[in-house]
């Protein structure tokens, strides 16, 4: 998977635009929220409703509680944002050390959310904890988005908190340009990937009996939203140099390409003859009406075997940009 991280990389270079937040969209539970620049994303699996937590990372902080933020999604059936800011103030009010500090709504996206700026106190701990909540609902679940630092602190990271809580959006997404692929039979696929981080999208796809971690076919499939790239040859090159910087041996080959204003698509595979730990792929490039898309299937060998590059050639080419 040494790839994909690059390739992503890859395809943000198309474009480039500066800003403090960097846009972070979960598909699958149906949210997006604002990451600072320097923050960390870390995963979880232990907590069901927690969906998503970053934290300031070490080098950015010197504090020893660094500051994080969560969202938490949970079922919620025939409620609404006044009726869940009502019980979650009842349950966090009968901490005898919480105090309410300010509260209000904004209109996000459409959608009213309600938010409270708070301090107590946890268990074990004796830092005061100052935190902002942010309460939306969306298709019967509650979404609470929590960013939390010491007390002392909090006037410092208050306007921030309130800036990431600005951005979060919930409720399911507008539809949007992507590059539907009808996997071949066979194989049962898993995806292990779907997320957006600022305009670009991906989702990854294992089969079914390997681990993330000792995979041997992987599919990364990426859109770079709302971006054009106007000869097909520079993305060719720019997923070249990334393969020739990651492995020298790196062989690269065009096998299809067009690239007229209306019909701009590049089929190529990079193979690593005599590489110590070889990883091949077939990628397929193509631009869309409004975004860029870029798919390779990856292999743990030194060279992808005919049959193999011919059937997935097919798939790739077969596969339509539509709008989901």
């Amino acid at each position: 998977m040494k790839y994909a991280l690059l390739c992503g990389l890859v395809l943000l270079s198309f474009v480039v635009k500066g800003q403090n937040l960097v846009n972070y969209r979960d598909t699958a539970n149906h949210f997006s929220v604002g990451i600072p620049n320097g923050w960390q994303v870390i995963k979880n699996k232990q907590i069901p409703s927690l969906k998503f937590m970053a934290q300031r990372s070490a080098a950015d902080s010197a504090l020893p509680a660094p500051e994080n933020f969560t969202v938490n999604v949970v079922e919620e059936p025939r409620s609404n944002v006044d009726a869940i800011a009502k019980k979650l103030l009842y349950y966090i009010g009968r901490n005898p050390y919480f105090k309410l500090l300010d509260s209000g709504s904004i209109v996000s996206a459409g959608k009213r959310m309600i938010w409270l700026d708070e301090i107590h106190l946890e268990g074990n701990r004796a830092d005061t904890i100052f935190a902002s909540i942010f309460i939306a609902y969306a298709d019967n679940k509650t979404y609470l988005l929590t960013a939390t630092t010491l007390s002392p602190f909090s006037a410092g990271f208050k306007p921030l908190f309130h800036e990431i809580g600005h951005s979060f959006k919930t409720g399911k997404a507008a539809r949007k340009e992507r590059l539907k692929i009808a996997l071949p039979a066979g194989i049962k696929w898993t995806m292990i990937t779907d997320t957006e981080v600022d305009n670009l999208a991906t989702r990854q796809f294992l089969p079914a009996d390997e681990p993330p971690q000792q995979w041997t076919l992987l599919i990364n499939d990426m859109t770079m939203e709302n971006a054009r790239v106007n000869n097909i040859d520079l993305a060719v090159k720019s997923f070249s140099d990334a393969a020739v910087s990651k492995a020298s041996q790196a062989k690269i080959t065009v096998l299809g390409k067009e690239n007229i204003p209306q019909r701009r698509w590049a089929l190529f595979k990079v193979e690593t003859p005599g590489a110590g730990n070889p990883e091949s792929q077939l990628y397929y490039v193509i631009q869309g009406p409004k975004s860029f898309h870029a798919v390779f299937i990856a292999k743990k060998t030194e060279t992808l075997p005919a049959d193999f590059v011919s059937k997935w050639s097919t798939v790739f080419k077969k596969s339509k940009v539509v709008n989901e």
